[in-house]
C-alpha cells in the first residue's frame, strides 16, 4: 500500500491522488493501487520553520528558536509517517515540496521507505509494490 503524506497544502495531497487515478485509467477497480492519504494539515508552517524570510537557510539552527519551530515541524511529519507504517504501508510519498527539507532526518528516524519526489514515486509506484 502508498502511504501518502499530505495536508500540507491540502491540495498537493489530492493533486497525487488524482495524478494516481489517472495513471491507472482505465482499469477495473480492482487494479486500482491501494493506498492512504492522511491529511495532516495541522503540521506547524513549514516555510516560517526553515527560515524561507532569510537568504540563508544553512544557519537554521543559529538559535534556539530555529531549532524549535525545526523540531515541531519535523516530530508532526514523524507522526504521520508512523500512523502511515502502523497501517502497513511499504513506502511513503510526501507532496509537498516543503517539507522535503526534513526528508534527511525523516529518512533517518524511519525503517520505512521514503520515496523523496512524489512525481517520481508516481511513476515507479509499480516496481516498489
Amino acid at each position: 500500500m502508498i502511504g501518502i503524506l499530505g495536508g500540507m497544502g491540502t491540495q498537493a495531497g489530492l493533486d497525487f491522488c488524482n495524478k494516481l487515478a489517472v495513471l491507472n485509467r482505465g482499469k477495473i477497480d480492482q487494479d486500482y493501487p491501494l493506498f492512504l492519504l492522511y491529511n495532516k494539515s495541522n503540521i506547524p508552517g513549514r516555510p516560517e520553520s526553515i527560515g524561507i524570510q532569510t537568504s540563508r537557510l544553512t544557519n537554521r539552527f543559529s538559535n534556539s528558536k530555529n531549532k524549535k519551530k525545526y523540531r515541531l515541524v519535523l516530530d508532526s511529519l514523524l507522526k504521520g509517517c508512523r500512523l502511515l507504517k502502523k497501517d502497513k504501508c511499504k513506502f511513503i510519498v510526501i507532496p509537498c515540496n516543503t517539507a522535503h527539507y526534513w526528508y534527511d532526518d525523516l529518512k533517518k528516524k524511519n525503517k520505512i521507505t521514503n520515496n523523496k519526489h512524489a512525481k517520481r514515486s508516481l511513476y515507479s509506484y509499480k516496481k516498489d509494490l
